[in-house]
């Protein structure tokens, strides 16, 4: 980190571990589908008693799906006619939701110009407007040493013709998959056979789909049925439950997610974990929140450290999770140059961190660092002995905890944070020895 003449930037963009528990995840997805069809019995083009209206910016030449106990093309796509057959829910859904199939055939791709059989769940689907079919899309097929096509895109039409824009790569499919795609605030993830395969942060998205419905897309390029969908379903997002949570990182996740604990702050690719340790994806910064529980203004997060032979990072509280870009309160240990360590705040505008207070920190494996806020005044403690205290500007009144990692060097081996805490306040400060109890109001999410 460079000084500045008043105060020094950490230049570059953090990005904290997609902060954690493996405590029994605490998955909140969804009660019942709001919709679904298994396709059973035969119809072209699929309708289902008006439960679907199909996408036509992406089928200049009229190709929809059809249905016979599966949901296919009913036309190829060709080099001369690029026909998708796509189809949105009629049904009313929430602005956050999910869009899910399972994989009943994808075939072979024939040649790398003859490309691809492909199938996917979409989200945020534009039902009307001069942006009339846009959508995220994600975009799957098979891998069979030939090529293929493997992809979250943003798709942006106009009723007509359209757009397609990669967003980030995911993994091939094979028959049977399911493929859940979710839409929550700004952030658009993947779920295959219960597992999470991507996820991307819309914020820094010049074009952005905040609101929408759902449906399905298809491409058959060898016969119809070799982009078959077997079942489709949709409902709500997961939500926020509870107001705490931890993490020992145990087991192997990449990207980090713990039952939908949590997600990648704006730029960010987030966290991985492995041998009980919590990495970053990226060389440079990461920057994680945890949207599983939704703590009080009054919150804590609190980091055990890993390795820390160099790179940096720590907890971080009041993470605005609707914010386009970065926000929050960090606490950060820098190994390579401790004097650079302090409280910085994290500033949306281009994702710069401005140095707030400085200290010299002694930085240990095994140490645990804890944030606290309680209305303007944040606090520090390392191993429950304060530390001291700064002042805030007033700026983040409350938001997500999480936690941040400069370079997969600097890792965590515990993470715990939200409301409660037993030594938040003056109180504690007085009594830096005291209770290191959980005093929590409300949910919690524990460790199995």
């Amino acid at each position: 980190m460079k000084q500045r003449a008043t105060h020094s930037v950490m230049l570059g963009r953090l990005l904290g571990v997609l902060l954690v528990a493996t405590l029994m995840p605490f998955l909140a997805i969804a009660d019942a589908p709001i919709a679904s069809s298994s396709f059973v019995g035969a119809e072209d083009p699929l309708f289902e008693n008006g439960a679907w209206a199909a996408l036509t910016s992406l089928s200049p030449n009229g190709a929809r799906f059809q249905k016979n106990n599966g949901a296919y093309p009913d036309k190829l796509y060709q080099a001369n006619d690029h026909e998708h057959a796509g189809a949105r829910t009629t049904a009313v859904i929430p602005a956050d939701h999910y869009s899910e199939i399972v994989v009943g055939h994808v075939g072979s791709n024939m040649t790398i110009n003859n490309c691809c059989n492909n199938v996917g769940p979409i989200v945020r689907v534009q039902s009307s407007g001069p942006a009339i079919d846009s959508h995220y899309l994600w975009w799957a097929s098979r891998s069979d040493g030939v090529t293929s096509v493997n992809i979250l895109y943003r798709i942006d039409a106009n009723g007509t013709t359209y757009t397609a824009h990669e967003l980030t790569q995911t993994s091939p499919v094979v028959d049977g998959d399911r493929l859940r795609l979710i839409a929550r605030g700004p952030v658009i993830y993947g779920i295959k056979n219960g597992v999470r395969d991507f996820i991307y942060h819309t914020g820094p998205d010049t074009t952005q789909y905040p609101t929408g419905t759902t449906g399905m897309l298809a491409v058959a390029v060898s016969t119809v049925t070799d982009a078959m969908i077997a079942s489709w379903a949709t409902g709500p997002a997961p939500v926020s439950s509870g107001n705490w949570a931890s993490s020992t990182f145990a087991g192997t996740e990449n990207p980090l997610d713990e039952g939908d604990r949590w997600y990648p702050l704006p730029g960010y690719a987030g966290f991985k974990k492995t041998g009980g340790f919590a990495i970053g994806r990226d060389s440079g910064h990461n920057a994680s929140g945890v949207w599983s529980i939704a703590p009080p203004a009054t919150q804590y997060s609190e980091v055990t450290l890993g390795a820390v032979a160099s790179g940096g990072g720590g907890p971080i509280v009041r993470i605005d999770r609707s914010n386009p870009g970065q926000t929050g309160w960090l606490l950060f240990l820098y190994a390579n140059e401790p004097q650079n360590s302090g409280i910085y705040k994290m500033t949306p505008d281009g994702g710069g961190f401005i140095q707030v207070r400085s200290f010299i920190p002694t930085i240990l494996p095994g140490d645990k660092w804890r944030l606290t806020a309680n209305g303007n005044t944040l606090d520090v403690f390392r191993n429950g002995v304060f530390q001291f205290t700064y002042t805030t500007d007033g700026s983040y009144a409350t938001g997500d905890v999480g936690i941040e990692a400069f370079t997969p060097a600097f890792t965590f081996q515990g993470w715990e944070g939200g409301g409660g805490g037993g030594y938040c306040g003056r109180a504690a400060r007085a009594d830096a020895h005291g209770l290191y109890a959980h005093e929590r109001a409300g949910g919690e999410q524990r460790d199995a």
